[in-house]
This record gives C-alpha cells, structure tokens and sequence, in this order.
C-alpha cells in the first residue's frame, strides 16, 4: 500500500465545494470515482483545505492511499485523461505513510481577487468580484495590518461555526494590484470557516469609507460576529499554495 500525494488545480463554479455531499458534485467526489475507474478501488481522499461551493485552487493538495502499482506519471496522465476539464492534476508524487494533507499542513495561501472598473469582465466574471465604485486600496492594506500575529478570529467566522479553538496565526496580509484587479493575498496555520470572505467583506467597508483602516483592531479585539461586515460571495477566492 502506497501514499500519494496530488497537487491539482481547478475551477470550482459547478461544484458543491471540496467535500463529498450525496448527489452533489463536489472535487473530493470527482476525484473519488476517477481513481475507482483508474484502479478499481474505493478509497477516500484527504484534502488540504475543504474549499467551499464556489471556490478555486490553483495549488490544492490532497493524498490517497492505492496498491495499484502505477507509475507516478501514469496516474497523472490517467487524471487528466479521466477528470473534468476543470480539474487538473499537477503533479502525482510518493509521501511517506504518516503524510496527511490536512493535518501535515503548516501554512496555506489563500488570494482573494477583486475586478474594480466600472463594467464587468466578461472573461474572468467566476473568478473574480466585480466592484464598479473606486476603492481606497491603501485604506484597505493599512487595515489588513492589524490580522497579522496570532488572535481570535472569532469576528471573521461563520454564524453557524463554533471551533474549540478559534485562535490562528496569520502571517501575512497585503493587497497587489495589477491594472483593474486588486488581489488580497493571507497565508497563515488555518483559517476557520467563511473567515477570509468576512475578512474581506469589511475590508471592502474600508476601501469604501465607511470604516477606518484602524476598525478592523477594534472588530478583531471585539470577537463578535456582528461588527464585521458581509461575507464576500465565493468566486473571488482561490486557494493558491499549501505549505508542509
């Protein structure tokens, strides 16, 4: 029995999110019955990050575990072969037995990306959160300063989300820009659900004006839900790099 790990990119507009739900698709699903076709198997595989409906990667890792004696660039080649257009898998690569994506993850990277002009982009329309009014993009970077270090994120979690232990690490928050995109990039040790789409739903009532930069200390510090703003629509977020 061997343990493999994937690297794989995708477009998460018609799927129900990463995790298997009855009758849904779902990437965790997709990927279950490719490698049944593949190896005749039924086996479950662990993804680093449990994407939501809606959100892309382009840098997921997942593992399974396999007897089917396949050559790495044989089961890569069988992925694509098999999978969706809109699943691509990278690489196909041996880890050691206690390897787990999600439990052996240290840090993961996730970019949020904004389209902000006055009309729609027709291209890049399920990747991206159109935003027609100017933003004050520096604003929206001073504010996101306050994340960094290790807090309760309690404020930027979903109503129905009780961890344990809500506190997380983030060790970096900055906006880039690039022509009519703006792309909020934050890598910490986790994040707690709908956390980065709430994060950047007040950061948008920053960019707007209707919050200072120095709000977003005061929501964090706050833990509560109902001083943050909306959460941000699932599209704009993509799961860029997960790190071991």
């Amino acid at each position: 029995m061997q343990n493999l790990t994937l690297t794989l990119e995708y477009d998460g507009t018609a799927y129900h999110g990463w995790q298997v739900q009855p009758g849904l698709p779902t990437i965790q699903g997709a990927l279950e019955e490719t490698i049944k076709r593949i190896s005749g198997e039924e086996v479950r595989v662990i993804g680093a990050g449990r994407t939501d409906a809606g959100v892309h990667a382009l840098g997921q890792v997942a593992n399974f575990r396999t007897s089917k004696g396949l050559a790495l660039d044989t089961w890569r080649r069988a992925f694509n072969g098999l999978l969706p257009a809109d699943i691509v898998v990278h690489r196909v690569e041996h880890a050691p037995d206690e390897f787990d994506a999600r439990r052996s993850a240290t840090r993961k990277t996730y970019r949020y990306s904004i389209w902000n002009a006055p009309f729609p982009s027709a291209l890049e329309r399920h990747c991206v959160l159109h935003i027609p009014d100017p933003l004050d993009v520096a604003s929206m970077a001073q504010g996101a300063t306050f994340l960094i270090g290790e807090h309760d994120f309690s404020a930027f979690r979903a109503a129905d989300d009780s961890p344990p232990h809500p506190v997380r690490r983030v060790v970096e928050a900055r906006f880039a820009q690039e022509a009519n995109r703006i792309h909020f990039i934050i890598t910490g040790n986790g994040f707690l659900k709908h956390m980065i789409r709430i994060i950047v739903g007040t950061l948008l009532d920053v960019g707007r004006g209707r919050l200072s930069p120095e709000d977003l200390e005061r929501i964090l510090h706050s833990k509560d839900r109902q001083k943050a703003g909306r959460t941000a629509p699932p599209h704009g977020l993509c799961l860029v790099e997960v790190m071991y």
